[in-house]
C-alpha cells in the first residue's frame, strides 16, 4: 500500500542542501508578480529616458541657446554608462538591502535555517536570484533599448562589439554593489549602517576618485569608480592608457571577495 511505502530522502547534502527550493522562492519574488515589470519600466525610463534626452533633445536646445555645439553621441554614451552606472548601483543597493538584513530583523532567516537548509545555500540563493533579476531588468533591458537609441541617433547600427564590452563593464559594476550590499547585510543588522556604507562607497568613492586621480593618475581606472567613468570612452573606441578589461577584472575580483567574506561570516553568525 502507498501508506506503507518507504519515504525517499532527497539526494542533496552539504552546501547544496535546500538550494533548489530557496532559489525557487527567491525567483518567485522577482518573476511571479509585477515586480519585474515595474522595475523594468522604472529603470528603462530613468536610464534610457535620460539618454534619449541627451541624444535628441539636448543638441537643439544647445543650438537654440547659442552655446558651443557638443557631440550628441558622446552625451548619449555618458548618459548610458556614466549616469547609468550611478543609477543602477543605487538601484542594486535599494533592491537588495532587505535580502538578508530584512529577513534577519524579522526572524525569517532563523526560521529558514531551522529547516534542512545549509547556510551557503541560503546566501547563494540570494546572490543568484537577485543577480539574475538585476542583470536582466536593470542592466539588460535598458542596455537593449539604449542600443536602439544609439543606432537611431547615428542612422545606422551602432558598432555592437564595443557596445557589448561597455555593457559587460556596466553589469560587473552593478554586481559590485549588489555583492557589497549582501555582505553588509551579514556584517550588520543596522539598516542605517548598511545604507550609509554602501551609498557612501558609491557616492564618496566618486569624490575620492577625483582626488586620487591627481595622485595616482591613470591607476584610478582600476577602481570601480574609475570604471564607470571610462566605459563611454571604451565604447567610442577612444584609446585608453590601460586595457578596459583591467578595471573590469579588478571590479569582478572585488565582487568575488565580497561573496567569499559573506559566506565565511554567515557561517559564524549566531541566531
Amino acid at each position: 500500500m502507498v501508506a506503507n511505502a518507504e519515504l525517499q530522502r532527497v539526494g542533496l547534502s552539504g552546501w547544496r542542501t535546500g538550494l533548489a527550493n530557496l532559489l525557487h522562492r527567491e525567483n518567485r519574488a522577482w518573476w511571479a508578480s509585477r515586480r519585474w515589470l515595474v522595475q523594468g519600466l522604472l529603470w528603462a525610463l530613468v536610464v534610457d529616458g535620460f539618454a534619449a534626452f541627451m541624444l535628441f533633445a539636448m543638441p537643439p536646445l544647445i543650438k537654440m541657446m547659442g552655446a558651443p555645439e557638443m557631440d550628441a553621441l558622446s552625451m548619449g554614451l555618458d548618459a548610458l554608462f556614466k549616469f547609468g552606472s550611478l543609477a543602477l548601483a543605487f538601484g542594486a543597493i535599494i533592491l537588495v538591502q532587505d535580502a538578508i538584513l530584512g529577513e534577519r530583523q524579522l526572524g525569517v532567516t532563523e526560521w529558514i535555517l531551522s529547516k534542512p537548509v545549509s547556510r551557503p545555500a541560503y546566501v547563494l540563493s540570494k546572490l543568484l536570484a537577485n543577480g539574475l533579476g538585476i542583470l536582466v531588468i536593470l542592466v539588460g533591458l535598458p542596455g537593449v533599448l539604449g542600443y536602439g537609441l544609439l543606432s537611431l541617433a547615428t542612422g545606422e547600427p551602432f558598432p555592437l562589439l564595443p557596445y557589448l564590452v561597455g555593457m559587460i563593464g556596466l553589469a560587473v559594476h552593478t554586481l559590485f554593489y549588489l555583492t557589497l550590499t549582501l555582505m553588509l547585510g551579514v556584517l550588520t543588522v543596522n539598516r542605517r549602517v548598511l545604507l550609509g556604507v554602501s551609498l557612501g562607497v558609491q557616492m564618496g568613492g566618486l569624490l575620492i576618485n577625483q582626488g586620487l586621480a591627481l595622485i595616482v593618475g591613470n591607476l584610478i581606472m582600476l577602481t570601480p569608480w574609475g570604471l564607470g567613468q571610462v566605459l563611454p570612452l571604451a565604447v567610442l573606441g577612444t584609446p585608453l592608457p590601460i586595457s578596459i578589461w583591467l578595471p573590469i577584472g579588478v571590479t569582478a575580483v572585488l565582487s568575488v571577495t565580497f561573496v567569499a567574506v559573506t559566506l565565511t561570516k554567515f557561517e559564524r553568525v549566531e541566531f
